[in-house]
């Protein structure tokens, strides 16, 4: 017990050291100031200028980590509502589960206004909103931009007025593109301007203070005091962004501001991943304001500096904090999600048994082939083929060794479907079926020929089949020319299984075309 009691008193022992010499430094600072009334006016001034500086940087350090994880979290959202479009879609019943995940999404993250997805007329295709509003954004910006520009990167804009909410927003947005890489529409995040409001209460600014937010090339975002008619001033000739173009991503000037021609000392620093410039400016007026007064006053006025210092510091290191752990949980939530939509894409479109393509991915691509096919008038040909005798082969030797059977089979086909468009899939049961695009009946032919020749060399015994082992029918429709107009995949399907009905009929294990 007196142990446990001793190591705080030893901690604290150990700290005396360091709050002995934090107060000796504290003494001379304060003894440094109180001896100010000997320094010359000069002096002083350039004490209080110092401090003005240290002050205003950080206030920019804070505006722009403030404004750096606002976009950044905007950036990740978007970043993944664009995979998800890109691959499944934004219209049907993919578009409404793209809605509810937008409107999930806005709850969850109240930095986001909201979230939208157009599509390359500029029609709303999925709103956060709840409800997509009648009209086009098409003349926006941003949606110009993208229309116009490959890149794939996230764009900001100037300020508009939303046409769903009536707000001031910044819009924040990336272009969608078609599997080909053509414009297929925008992704955009908004974020309110009055949501930067919170960080703005907790500077002080003085009385003639400001800070603003502006693209690089000097169009105004935000600025305080606020005043819409301002929002989308060219501040390209401005003495901040001359320095920023002459001295770098960094730095702190006197200038007299253009818009109402008062003196400040600006900090301004750019965001390091967008093209966004903050700044933080204290009125010269201000910040001499007390260094026109008695020299007994000079302590005070140093003693609110440093506490304004600490403040600011903790401030900023609480910013920080709150950054990373965003961050850590938007990389941990986007890895769970990657992750997941991989293993549910793997349910969706493979057999579970033969590893081959299911159903639905076989219907999926069909349609999707011969709509290709059609247009770009090129052959298309299908493959339905059966294991011969199966049931009898079940009955014999069991459902595991059936199973066994058909993974063998299944392998065979996919062997069979050898070029990056073919594919080979598990029809239902026993079927099996094969698409080849771009191959006419000739060519088809000869892979149902090699699929049938392939099975039959794997030797599988069947005791149930005239010829003792395990043979396959097939059918091969090929569909070209003129045949699309009246060839849906239904007709295709069934041309493919009467030809394999015919080889049945004809005694099995051959090629009917």
């Amino acid at each position: 017990m007196q142990e446990t009691k001793q190591a705080p008193a030893r901690s604290r022992h150990q700290q005396r050291p360091l709050i002995g010499l934090m107060s000796v430094a504290l003494f001379c600072i304060c003894a440094a100031l109180l001896a100010a009334t000997a320094w010359t006016i000069w002096s002083s001034r350039e004490i209080r200028l110092r401090e003005a500086e240290v002050a205003t940087e950080n206030m920019a350090r804070t505006l722009a980590s403030q404004a750096d994880t606002a976009i950044k979290i905007a950036d990740v959202i978007l970043d993944d509502i664009v995979e998800r479009s890109e691959r499944d879609g934004s219209s049907g019943q993919a578009g409404k589960r793209l809605d509810a995940y937008l409107v999930q999404l806005t709850r969850k993250v109240t930095e986001i206004h909201g979230l939208f997805i157009y599509d390359e007329t500029g029609a709303w295709k999925a709103t956060s909103l709840g409800v997509p509003f009648k009209g086009d954004n098409s003349d926006r910006d941003y949606f110009v931009f993208h229309k116009t520009n490959p890149q794939t990167t996230t764009h900001i804009s100037a300020p508009v007025r939303s046409r769903s909410t009536g707000h001031w927003i910044i819009p924040v947005s990336r272009r969608i593109d078609h599997a080909d890489g053509s414009f297929a529409g925008v992704a955009l995040a908004t974020l309110r301007l009055d949501s930067f409001e919170r960080v703005f209460d907790s500077l002080d600014l003085g009385k003639s203070g400001t800070v603003f937010f502006a693209l690089e090339n000097g169009t105004l975002i935000y600025r305080r005091p606020f005043q819409e008619k301002l929002i989308g001033t060219d501040l390209s000739s401005g003495a901040i962004m001359r320095s920023y173009r002459e001295n770098g991503r960094a730095g702190t000037i006197m200038r007299v501001a253009k818009i109402d021609g008062i003196e400040r000392l600006y900090s301004y620093r750019r965001l390091d991943g967008y093209p966004i410039i903050v700044s933080a400016a204290l009125s010269k007026q201000d910040i001499f304001s007390q260094w026109k007064v008695a020299s007994l006053q000079i302590l005070g006025a140093a003693l609110c500096a440093i506490a304004a210092l600490v403040w600011f510091f903790r401030k900023l290191m609480r910013q920080m904090a709150m950054r990373d752990q965003v961050e850590t949980e938007l990389r941990v939530a986007s890895l769970e999600l990657e992750k997941a939509n991989a293993d549910l894409q793997t349910m969706a479109w493979k057999d579970g048994l033969t590893s081959l393509a299911n159903r639905r991915a076989f219907d999926d691509t069909l349609e999707r082939e011969r709509k290709r096919a059609r247009r770009e008038d090129e052959p298309l040909s299908l493959i339905l083929l059966d294991v011969d005798y199966f049931k009898k082969f079940n009955d014999a030797y069991g459902h595991v060794a059936g199973d066994d059977c058909l993974r063998a089979v299944a392998k065979a086909v996919a062997g069979s479907a050898a070029r990056c468009g073919d594919l080979a899939a598990r029809y239902g049961g026993e079927e099996f079926a094969v698409i080849l695009p771009g191959t006419d009946s000739a060519g088809a032919a000869l892979v149902a020929e090699a699929i049938r020749q392939t099975v039959l060399a794997l030797g599988i015994v069947h005791a149930g089949s005239p010829i003792g082992l395990v043979t396959v029918s097939l059918g091969v429709a090929t569909t070209s020319n003129g045949d699309y107009q009246d060839a849906s995949p239904t007709q295709l399907l069934q041309r493919a299984d009467a030809l394999l009905y015919q080889s049945k009929t004809a005694g099995r294990n051959r090629v009917s075309v």
